[in-house]
């Protein structure tokens, strides 16, 4: 089951990628990074990522029985994750033009690295500032695309 998942993530990747590149410019008309620049990096970076587990995973099915899987990956462990990860993502759509792209992307990263990182708090606070302010400098600042504001609105 998991060689398989990874294998549609990464022909997802693979969509993702190619649909990016055909319908988005990566330049806008003044030669700055354009709309399909984001599409590129994240679509390389998944496909590099989902094909490096796709080989993972594919060597270790070929290694191990199905028996020896189902008793090394209980099943439950893996649907308790993913609901977890998908509540998160839910909560982090929904909070953003509420709270704002970098409030709601601290607060995703604290809950997340809570549930999937446990025990390592002053890791995870520093992840969780340091990635949304990275992903701000980014967006807002040197791209100019502009995030939800939210609360921080309130504030300028």
């Amino acid at each position: 089951m998991r060689f398989w998942f990874s294998l549609s993530t990464f022909l997802f990747s693979l969509a993702f990628l190619l649909y990016g590149l055909q319908t988005l410019d990566i330049y806008d008309f003044n030669g700055r990074p354009g709309p399909g620049y984001f599409p590129l990096i994240i679509g390389v970076g998944l496909l590099i990522s989902t094909g490096i587990n796709v080989y993972k995973d594919l060597k270790e099915r070929r290694g191990k029985t199905l028996e020896s899987l189902e008793k090394d990956h209980p099943e439950s462990v893996y649907v308790r994750d993913a609901f977890a990860t998908a509540v998160c993502i839910g909560l982090l759509i929904f909070s953003l033009n509420f709270l704002g792209a970098v409030v709601a992307m601290i607060a995703f990263c604290l809950t997340f690295l809570s549930y999937f990182n446990k025990g390592k708090h002053l890791q995870n606070v520093g992840y969780s500032i340091a990635f949304p302010m990275s992903v701000f400098l980014l967006f807002d600042v040197w791209l100019q695309a502009g995030l939800p504001d939210g609360l921080l609105r309130l504030f300028y």
